[in-house]
């Protein structure tokens, strides 16, 4: 009797321990420093309002030709481009700009440590994806091959 309290309160404290151990989340590699981080931050804010401030510079016949469905995505690009006056023109080149000179100072900031860092998970992202490639490529020739299987059953 002895041993089996035992043994339930040996297996319940490790089931604690498992169900504890999965709770902890697992920290993602720090790659930047919280400086790193705010010009991030910073150069994201700067994009969404030089869109902002460039949408509001659209006119009328601009938005038409943005939501016209009749046209490609690369058409309705280049008669959007076509239609651009000269003031948002000179705003896209000043956005672009801004926004370059924020990456540069960015990248001036990063170490070889973190350009090794950031290139290991950019690979480990493309492996990720690779992988879930081939298993929807795989799951494709499952459901082909239980399809011809109840062909075949039902025609035999």
């Amino acid at each position: 009797m002895k041993t089996i309290k035992i043994t339930i309160i040996l297996a319940v404290m490790a089931f604690g321990q498992f169900a504890i151990a999965q709770d902890e989340p697992k920290e993602k590699e720090k790659i930047y420093t919280p400086e790193q981080i705010e010009m991030l931050k910073t150069q994201k804010v700067a994009v969404k309002e030089n869109r902002e401030e460039f949408k509001s510079s659209l006119t009328d016949e601009q938005l038409d030709i943005m939501e016209n469905k009749d046209l490609g995505k690369r058409e309705r690009m280049e008669a959007l481009r076509s239609s651009f006056t000269a003031a948002q023109k000179a705003m896209m080149e000043a956005n672009r700009n801004e926004i370059k000179a924020l990456k540069d100072a960015f990248r001036a900031t990063i170490t070889d440590e973190q350009k090794q860092l950031i290139r290991e998970r950019r690979k480990k992202i493309k492996k990720r994806l690779g992988n879930m490639k081939d298993r929807k490529e795989q799951l494709k020739e499952r459901k082909e091959n239980i399809k011809e299987r109840k062909k075949k059953k039902n025609i035999g």
